[in-house]
């Protein structure tokens, strides 16, 4: 079972927020809930689970967002080289601009939900609630110990 909220001190729901709040800063946000984690995981459990979690989700979210764009950019490539080879004098494919917004609105949706989830791990865990993040918190209950988070 994971480290309770309401049993955490102040301090320590202060640094679980502060890496929770990490999520703000786009592609280096991954270094505080990493920095809390190496200098804080022997003093609480509560700060080593909260910033371990932190840390994989903005991993993990960036990187799924970066993988969804990538196989978007090569279809896209992909339909305007079929496009252009196709012989119509050019005119690009009708489904680029659409493929286009929906990329766009990948990108755009999936940073917009890792700093929603990580303000509302900054709210939960100062407000002494427990929190976990919609898949990466509950694989890390399953999959890790809440006492040997390391």
């Amino acid at each position: 079972m994971y480290p309770s909220a309401s049993q955490a001190s102040q301090d320590e729901r202060l640094l679980a927020a502060v890496a929770h709040c990490a999520a703000l800063l786009p592609f280096v946000g991954v270094i505080v809930p990493l920095y809390i984690w190496l200098t804080q995981q022997d003093w609480s459990k509560f700060v080593r689970f909260h910033a371990i979690q932190a840390l994989i989700h903005q991993i993990v979210m960036p990187a799924a967002t970066l993988a969804v764009y990538l196989l978007g950019i090569w279809g896209l490539y992909g339909t305007l080289m079929g496009g252009l080879s196709g012989g119509s004098q050019g005119a690009l494919p009708s489904g680029m601009l659409a493929l286009r917004c929906t990329l766009v609105s990948i990108v755009l949706g999936s940073w917009g939900l890792t700093i929603t989830l990580g303000l509302l791990g900054v709210s939960r865990t100062l407000a002494g609630r427990d929190f976990l993040y919609p898949l990466v918190g509950r694989w890390l209950v399953t999959h890790i110990d809440g006492d040997n988070v390391s």
